[in-house]
């Protein structure tokens, strides 16, 4: 989430020749979303943090009943769902900062307006409290904990100078968004399975952190301090930005292996187990892209493909050892 807070509506008013109609804002509720919140990025992400800290949570709790089924296809629709909700209320939140440094997104530039960004919020709390309710009244509770903590930080953004505008506090501050989302993965495994003790749900949540967390520092390293833009080596310097980027993806790779200790293994399981170990080469090309000059910030790209061939690993790994069921 960037520093920033919302102070009103679009900065190109609707044409009074352009009514607003259902059809029309769905329209532009879609192109938003194309734009904004592409299927194939947030879809794949919401797949692959389930797929992966579920199957971690499968490893650590051999006893457990993990089933590929409807449970599973539900909590990943039930996520992104709720990643939609982040972009929307992002969008609404960052959009003082993005008329001045990304004039061209949607809603600065007038292609979608606050009221039919709220009444997407509307619609997705109501879908999510559908796939939830249905399967626990403590998954629907915590769902509905978290989408209104990601709305109570546009009001704390309003209230603090120091939220909205220091890059770390913003991220301690908002960082719970996703950890919240985690410990819901979490609470779903145990309802579909019947398992999962608090520690595995502390070592599963903290694998995804860091795998979310290079992916956060790596798309705010820039190669220079640029005044009032929201990067992280504006406030630690460029070594700093960097080391953070590569520290926590080698703290998450270095849990991947932890959770199976592939160097006890052998043959296929000892492949799989080894798999996660393959992600840092995103972390080399990014670094080797960025330090040669190449892109001004960390390239996102290769930052994106450490965060999914990580998680990717963590699922293949876990689908060898825990060899999960399917249906249910």
């Amino acid at each position: 989430m960037t520093p920033s807070s919302v102070t009103g509506p679009a900065s190109r008013p609707r044409p009074a020749d352009e009514p607003r109609s259902v059809a029309r804002s769905a329209l532009r509720l879609r192109a938003f979303f194309a734009e904004r919140a592409p299927t194939r990025i947030y879809l794949t992400y919401a797949v692959l943090w389930v797929l992966a800290l579920q199957g971690t949570l499968a490893v650590l709790a051999p006893e457990s009943d993990w089933r590929l089924g409807g449970s599973l296809l539900t909590e990943i629709a039930t996520v992104y769902l709720a990643l939609l909700f982040i972009r929307v209320v992002d969008e609404q939140k960052d959009l003082e900062y993005d008329r001045q440094y990304n004039p061209d997104r949607p809603l600065p530039r007038g292609a979608i307006d606050v009221v039919e960004l709220r009444a997407a919020m509307v619609l997705i709390v109501v879908a999510e409290l559908a796939l939830t309710g249905w399967r626990s009244p403590l998954l629907a509770g915590w769902l509905l904990l978290d989408l209104g903590y990601i709305c109570f930080l546009v009001q704390l953004e309003r209230w603090s100078v120091r939220v909205r505008d220091r890059i770390f506090v913003n991220l301690l501050v908002s960082y719970p968004v996703q950890a919240l989302l985690s410990v819901h993965i979490w609470l779903s495994f145990r309802q579909a399975t019947g398992t999962g003790p608090v520690p595995d749900a502390v070592f599963g949540a903290l694998l995804c952190a860091c795998v979310f967390l290079h992916y956060e520092f790596a798309r705010k390293t820039g190669a220079r301090v640029v005044p009032g833009a929201s990067l992280y080596s504006n406030v630690v310097g460029l070594r700093g930005s960097v080391a953070l980027t590569s520290g926590f993806a080698l703290g998450a790779v270095g849990l991947a292996l932890a959770l199976v200790r592939p160097w006890e293994l052998h043959g296929a399981v000892a492949l799989a187990g080894w798999l996660p170990l393959s992600a840092l080469g995103f972390v080399w090309g990014g670094g080797e892209r960025f330090a040669s000059l190449r892109t001004p910030t960390w390239p996102p790209g290769p930052a994106m493909g450490f965060l999914a061939w990580c998680y990717l690993g963590v699922f293949i790994t876990a689908l060898v050892v825990a060899r999960p069921g399917f249906g249910g």
